[in-house]
This record gives structure tokens, C-alpha cells and sequence, in this order.
């Protein structure tokens, strides 16, 4: 008789459940990415390793492996553990190629071992992966037929003798001899069946859920995709409205101030006929270009709100002031040459400017200061310059936040300017240049 304790049993009871929950881990960690995009190489390596090593530890402590090892010349079985421990060593790279048919795998794998000792991981493993990717009656088909698998290996393997021939009894009666006859009760491997195929089914789900909350999360973004341009096409739609309503407002004035004098020219011409001809033709060209320019901002949306007055080029440092006052750090120098002969035009867009370079740099750098140079002339034009500290920290930029800077951009080219910004000093001051032409007020 054997032992009635076994001191080997404990740690090949712990290596056996620390395998099989390897096998566990490895599958839901091959299974993390979508759409024919596949986990680190070294997962599926991982994987093919321990399908391998299960299946031939099945083939080894088989009646097919007890008799290759007792009496080699028993041709029948020691040629079909020959056989398991080729497939065993070869079948599992399949497990790559899973998801192409995954349920022609998972039969195959489950009809195997019903005519070699190869054991029912892999099954189980495609099982798992099966349930994780698809749903339908087929899955649950292949369920039945890898569960009515498993119970026959199991019961096959309970009832084979002697202990070494049976992996189940290598764990469940371990205090017998190896070359020992030994019985355990058949419902002990079918409870066991039942917990694996549980097992199995559950790691399925556990991918399937996993994957349904991958699609969730990639849908999500595209939808954050999508709403940052539309926002970033309604503030660039926005701003170009701004923009069309001040240039209604200065030409609007223009040209009817044109048409005002043209008529009084009319008026006053007597009898002179080509001055007064040229001076109707004047005062109609007018009053058409003030339609056609009533007609072109006429598809405009309403007003978003009434927009600040603007502020002369003389008032800019005022602008500085109030973000001073607000706590933003400022080193500003602003020069501009005879300020009084700017375009009204051009200095709301540099009031504009200003203000948004200095608001983007207090919404996304409130802790570092702002240097800001401000230089211009009638002859050489405006040039605005804003740097501050860039602090990487390594989160996602949030969608539409380069709004403010297409603002810019937008004011800068419709008055035949441009814009650039980046980083600069090897990345770690963020710096933005504006440069305008100068445009002389009418009537300088």
C-alpha cells in the first residue's frame, strides 16, 4: 500500500491551479484588442506555451503514456503517445489563426481528444475565445459539444488505470503507488468538467463584455472626433460672422458716405452733363455695391451679441491692464508708431488678437508668466509676439482647444496678414507671432 500522506501532493496541487489560472490570464490578455488587430506576440506565445505544456502533461499521465512508459513495445498506444506529443508540441500554434473559424477550431479541438490523449484545455481555450467573439445558437452548440467532450475525456481518464495512466488521479489520489490500481468516484471529475466549462463560458462573457466596452469607448471618441470639428467649424463660421459684420459696418459707412457726395455732386452740377452723368453713374454704382453687400451678409445667422466698442490703438495697454488685474503674470512691451493713422479695422483685430492670446495662455498656463511684445508702424506694419513657459503634462489635449487660435488665424489672413505658433527653445516655451499689414484710417 502507499502513503497515507503525500508531501509532493500539496505542491503539485498549487502548480496545477497556478497553470490553469495562467491559462486563464494569458487568454483574456490575448483578447484585448478589436477588429483584426492582435495583443503583444508575446501573449500568443505565452498561450501556444501553456496550451502545449497541458497538452502534454494530458499525453504523459494517459493509458497511452503509462504504456509508452512501462512497456514501449506495445505498439497500439505507444504509437498514439508518440502521436499526442507531436500534436501537443505542434497543434497549438492554430491558436493564431482562432478567430478566422473559430468554430471549426473549437470542434476540431473538442473531437480530438476524443481519439488521442491530448486533454481538453484546448478546447476550452477556443471555447473561451469562441464565446467572446460570437453569438448565436452556433455558440451554443459548440458549447454542448465541448461539454459532452469534456464529460467523456474525464470519465475515460477516471476509470483508467493504473494511477499514472489517469491525470485526475494524480491529483486526486496521490498517496497511492504510481503502478497502483486505484478508483475515485466518477462525480468528483464530472463536478471538475462542470467547473471547467463554467470556467470557460465565464472567461467568454468576460471577453465579450471587454470588447463591447472597447467598441463603447472607441465610439465615444469618434463622436468626440466629430463634435470638435463641428465645433471648431462653428467657431471659425462665428468668427468669420464677427468678422463680415464689422466689414458691413466700415464699408456699409463708406460707401454711403460715397453715395451721399455723389448725389450732392449730381445736385450741383447744372448744367455741366458729363459731370452730372459721372456723378449719377458714381451714386447708382454705390448704392448697387451697398446691395450687393447687404446681399452677401444677409445669409449671415443673427447676431450672437453685441460686440465691444473698439478700442484705439493709443488704449492697447489698457488691455494688458485688465489681465494684469485679473492675476496674470504680464511682461509686455507695446510700441506702436502714430497710432491715431490705424484702420479702425485693424485696430479691433489687434485688440482682438491680444485679448485671445493672452486668454488662451491664462486658460491653459495660468501659473506661467506671459511675455508679450506688441511693435508697429505705418511702414514696416504690426507685429505681435506672446511666448510663455510650456509644461508637458502628459494628458490628452481636450477637444477644441485650439479654437481661440483659429480665431486668429481667421483675423489675421482676412486683413492679408498671417499667423504662426509652437513650440520653440526645444520645446519648452510655446510662442505665438502675428504679423498685419498697416491700414491707414480714412481721411490720413
Amino acid at each position: 500500500m502507499g502513503r497515507p500522506d503525500d508531501p509532493n501532493r500539496s505542491s503539485r496541487e498549487r502548480c496545477w491551479r497556478h497553470t490553469m489560472l495562467l491559462v486563464a490570464r494569458f487568454e483574456v490578455a490575448y483578447e484585448r484588442l478589436d477588429g483584426g488587430e492582435y495583443a503583444p506576440w508575446w501573449h500568443s506565445l505565452a498561450l501556444i506555451l501553456l496550451t502545449s505544456f497541458c497538452m502534454m502533461l494530458s499525453t504523459v499521465f494517459s493509458p497511452a503514456g503509462w504504456a509508452l512508459q512501462s512497456d514501449p513495445k506495445s505498439a497500439g498506444l505507444a504509437n498514439a503517445a508518440m502521436l499526442g506529443m507531436l500534436v501537443s508540441l505542434t497543434a497549438p500554434v492554430a491558436l493564431i489563426w482562432r478567430h478566422r473559424a473559430p468554430f471549426w477550431f473549437t470542434l476540431v479541438a473538442a473531437i480530438v481528444p476524443l481519439v488521442l490523449p491530448v486533454g481538453m484545455v484546448p478546447a476550452l481555450v477556443l471555447l473561451a475565445a469562441l464565446i467572446g467573439r460570437r453569438r448565436g445558437p452556433a455558440v451554443w452548440w459548440t458549447l454542448g459539444a465541448v461539454g459532452l467532450s469534456t464529460f467523456v475525456v474525464l470519465t475515460l481518464d477516471a476509470l483508467a488505470q493504473p494511477r499514472n495512466a489517469s491525470l485526475s488521479k494524480m491529483f486526486l489520489a496521490s498517496g497511492s503507488e504510481s503502478n497502483e490500481p486505484v478508483a475515485i468516484p466518477v462525480w468528483h471529475v464530472w463536478v471538475a468538467g462542470v467547473i471547467l466549462v463554467a470556467a470557460a463560458w465565464g472567461i467568454g462573457l468576460l471577453l465579450r463584455s471587454q470588447r463591447g466596452e472597447r467598441n463603447r469607448i472607441h465610439q465615444v471618441r469618434q463622436q468626440q472626433v466629430a463634435v470638435s470639428r463641428l465645433g471648431d467649424e462653428v467657431a471659425r463660421r462665428q468668427e468669420r460672422e464677427r468678422i463680415a459684420r464689422e466689414v458691413h459696418d466700415v464699408m456699409g459707412h463708406r460707401l454711403s458716405v460715397l453715395n451721399l457726395h455723389a448725389g450732392a455732386l449730381e445736385m450741383n452740377a447744372g448744367d455741366d452733363a458729363r459731370l452730372h452723368d459721372s456723378a449719377s453713374l458714381v451714386r447708382e454704382s454705390a448704392g448697387k455695391a451697398m446691395e450687393d453687400l447687404r446681399s452677401l451678409l444677409g445669409v449671415l445667422r443673427e447676431p450672437l451679441g453685441e460686440e465691444p466698442v473698439a478700442i484705439p490703438l493709443a488704449r492697447l495697454p489698457e488691455v494688458v491692464a485688465e489681465s494684469f488685474g485679473a492675476g496674470q503674470m504680464i511682461n509686455s512691451s507695446i510700441y506702436i508708431a502714430d497710432p491715431e493713422r490705424a484702420d479702425p479695422a485693424l485696430s479691433r483685430a489687434v485688440y482682438r488678437i491680444v485679448q485671445e492670446v493672452l486668454t488662451n495662455a491664462r486658460k491653459h498656463a495660468p501659473d506661467s508668466p506671459v511675455t508679450l511684445s506688441v511693435q508697429g508702424a505705418p511702414a514696416r506694419g504690426i507685429v505681435i509676439d506672446a511666448c510663455n513657459r510650456y509644461r508637458a503634462t502628459g494628458r490628452t489635449p481636450q477637444p477644441g482647444s485650439a479654437r481661440g487660435l483659429q480665431g486668429i488665424t481667421e483675423r489675421a489672413e482676412l486683413l492679408g496678414g498671417s499667423m504662426k505658433y509652437g513650440l520653440t527653445a526645444g520645446g519648452t516655451v510655446f510662442r505665438v507671432t502675428v504679423t498685419l499689414p498697416w491700414r491707414e484710417a480714412s481721411g490720413v
